[in-house]
C-alpha cells in the first residue's frame, strides 16, 4: 500500500523546475509528439509500476512491442533477439566463447545471490567468468555506452539486476512517459 493510501502526507523534492525526473520529456511547438529526455521502458516483470498503472485504469495505454535487437560485427548487423540468433551470431565463434556467454547469461538469470556480486565490479567478474573475448565483444561496449570512462567502476550487482529481471518485450506508455496522468498533472517537463 502506498503512503498516500495509508493516510500519510507525502512531500516530493525535485531539483528541476518541473516534476518528473528521468520520466520528464519535451515537445517542440511544431511537433505532434513529445520525446523523453532519457530512454525509458518497463519490463513485463516490473510488477509494482504495472500494478500502479492497472490501479489507475491505464493498462490499455501500455504497449509491449517486440523490439528488434541486433549486434554489429565486422561492419555487419546480425539479429540477436532469440536464442537461435544468439547461437548463429559469428562474433563469438562456435566453441567455448559461445558456451561461456550462454552459461553467464543463464547464471545471471537464475541466481538470486546479488549480495555476492556487490563485492566485485562488472569488469572484473565478466573478465573472469565470461572470458576476455566474450566480455570485450558483448559486455564491455554496453558498459562503456552507459557509463563512459566509469565503466570499470560499475558494480556487478547492477549488471545482474539488468539481466535477472529482463524480459524480451519492453513496455512504454502510449504517447511517452510525459503523458502519464501522474506526470501531466504535475507538469513533467515542458
Amino acid at each position: 500500500m502506498g503512503f498516500e493510501k495509508a493516510g500519510h502526507d507525502v512531500t516530493i523534492f525535485e531539483s528541476a523546475e518541473y516534476a518528473g525526473g528521468l520520466a520528464s520529456g519535451f515537445k517542440e511547438p511544431h511537433w505532434d509528439w513529445s520525446v523523453e529526455k532519457f530512454y525509458h521502458h518497463w519490463f513485463q516483470s516490473d510488477s509494482e509500476m504495472l500494478g500502479l498503472i492497472r490501479e489507475l485504469g491505464l493498462e490499455d495505454k501500455v504497449r509491449f512491442p517486440r523490439p528488434l535487437t541486433v549486434m554489429l560485427y565486422k561492419n555487419k548487423w546480425y539479429p540477436f533477439d532469440s536464442i537461435i540468433n544468439a547461437l548463429l551470431f559469428p562474433g563469438l565463434g562456435w566453441g567455448l566463447n559461445k558456451i561461456r556467454f550462454g552459461f553467464v547469461g543463464l547464471f545471471l538469470r537464475i541466481t538470486n545471490n546479488w549480495r555476492a556480486l556487490e563485492k566485485v565490479t562488472a569488469d572484473e567478474w565478466m573478465m573472469k567468468y565470461a572470458g576476455k573475448q566474450v566480455y570485450e565483444q558483448m559486455w564491455k561496449p554496453l558498459l562503456i555506452g552507459k557509463f563512459a570512462s566509469f565503466y570499470k567502476d560499475v558494480n556487478m550487482a547492477w549488471l545482474w539486476a539488468r539481466m535477472h529481471a529482463r524480459t524480451t518485450r519492453l513496455g512504454t506508455f502510449e504517447g511517452g512517459f510525459k503523458n502519464l496522468p501522474i506526470c501531466s498533472r504535475r507538469n513533467c517537463g515542458n
